[in-house]
C-alpha cells in the first residue's frame, strides 16, 4: 500500500470519526443540525460518490462523508433547525442539475463539478446558522472533519478534476466552518 493509499484511509477514518461526537450531541440536543444543508450534503455526496465511481477517482473520505452525512440528515429531520430557505431549493435544484447534465453529456465530471459547487453553496445555511449560533454545533466534530481534509490533500493520486476536486471543496468548506467556530467565536 503506497503512502496517498495510507493517508486517503486515515482521512476516511478521521472522517468517520467525526460523526461519533456529532452524531452524539445531536442526539442530547446540544447541536441542531440545518436540515437542509444536512439533506443537500447527502444528495450531493451521493452524486459525487457516483460521478467518482465513474471516473474510477474514489477515496475513503468521500465513503465516509456519503455514509455519514446520509445519517445526520435523517436525524436532522426530527432533531435539526426546520424549513427550506429559497437558497436551500436552490441548491436542490442544483444537485438535479448536476445529473441531468451528466446524463445529457454522458460526462460524469459535469455531476462531481456541478455537484461540489452546489455543495459549497449549499453550506451556506449551516454557516450562516453558525455565525448567529455557533453552540449549535460540535467544535470537535468539525475539527476531525478538517484534519480529514488536511490529510486528504496529499492523499490525492492524480491532480485532476475527478481526484482533486472534491478533496479541495471539502478543505474549503471545512476551513470555512473553522473559521467560523475559532476565529469569529473563540472559546469563552
Amino acid at each position: 500500500m503506497d503512502i496517498k493509499n495510507v493517508l486517503s484511509v486515515i482521512s476516511g477514518i478521521l472522517f468517520a470519526a467525526a460523526y461519533i461526537p456529532y452524531i452524539r450531541t445531536i442526539l442530547n440536543g446540544k447541536t441542531k443540525p440545518a436540515k437542509a444543508s444536512w439533506i443537500i450534503w447527502a444528495s450531493l455526496d451521493a452524486i459525487i460518490i457516483a460521478g467518482m465511481m465513474a471516473e474510477n477517482s474514489v477515496n475513503y473520505q468521500i465513503i465516509c462523508a456519503f455514509l455519514g452525512s446520509s445519517a445526520v440528515a435523517t436525524l436532522s429531520l426530527k432533531y435539526g433547525i426546520p424549513g427550506w430557505s429559497v437558497l436551500d431549493k436552490a441548491c436542490f435544484i442544483g444537485a438535479i442539475l448536476g445529473i441531468i447534465l451528466w446524463g445529457t453529456f454522458n460526462n460524469p465530471l459535469f455531476g462531481i463539478i456541478i455537484s461540489l459547487g452546489v455543495m459549497f453553496v449549499g453550506s451556506v445555511p449551516t454557516f450562516v446558522s453558525v455565525w448567529k449560533d455557533p453552540s449549535h454545533e460540535d467544535r470537535f466534530a468539525w475539527t476531525l472533519f478538517w484534519l480529514s481534509c488536511v490529510v486528504a490533500i496529499p492523499a490525492i493520486p492524480h491532480w485532476t478534476v475527478a481526484n482533486a476536486a472534491q478533496p479541495l471543496t471539502f478543505f474549503a468548506i471545512e476551513t470555512v466552518m473553522m473559521y467560523i467556530l475559532f476565529i469569529k467565536s473563540p472559546v469563552r
